[in-house]
């Protein structure tokens, strides 16, 4: 995943929400990570009146990157094929990790542009690289997210906390750690 676990970018994406929806809470807009965030904003009939990707791209030029995550993340790039997939835009992902010059480290980042679900972003690398499911780890903040890890019988899935959702939404997708 990349938006709470790569890129601390939960305040930012909130902020451009509630652009649209001034009432939304934080508490209600974490919820929606409890399936697809993308299924989630359209039932929840949040019509952005700001193109919410130029807005949060725009807010996502002056967000950084921890150095430690930078250097787990270098440090597993010698090792092990890094892919990224998210609901993020692709380009909005490259240019933030261009800037913080770890781009080189992932084989390939699937945004919501390629497609809006990530049970499809998954089929697509596992088929285009040969990769069994079997064989992956899938690094995540979300419940949703774990859920469709388990829909294309991803075996070993890591919660993450501090991103987008709290220990008890993770704990509900029973992730192996």
């Amino acid at each position: 995943d990349f938006d709470g676990v790569i890129a601390d970018s939960l305040s930012i994406a909130f902020a451009v929400n509630q652009m649209s929806k001034p009432t939304l809470t934080l508490e209600k807009y974490q919820s929606y990570f409890n399936g697809n965030i993308n299924d989630a904003i359209y039932k929840n009939a949040i019509v952005h009146e700001v193109d919410f990707f130029k807005e949060y791209g725009k807010r996502f030029e002056t967000l950084e990157l921890d150095e430690q995550k930078k250097n787990i993340i270098q440090k597993l790039a010698k090792e092990f094929q890094l892919f990224i997939i998210s609901s993020t835009k692709t380009k909005i992902i490259t240019t933030y990790l261009q800037k913080h010059g770890i781009l080189s480290c992932f084989t390939k980042v699937l945004g919501n542009d390629v497609h809006a679900s990530k049970v499809k972003n998954f089929q697509i690398l596992f088929v285009k690289y040969g990769i069994d499911p079997k064989n992956v780890i899938f690094i995540t903040d979300s419940l949703g997210d774990i859920k469709e890890a388990k829909e294309v019988h991803i075996e070993t899935i890591v919660g993450i906390l501090g991103g987008y959702q709290n220990e008890i939404s993770l704990q509900q997708g029973d992730p192996t750690i």
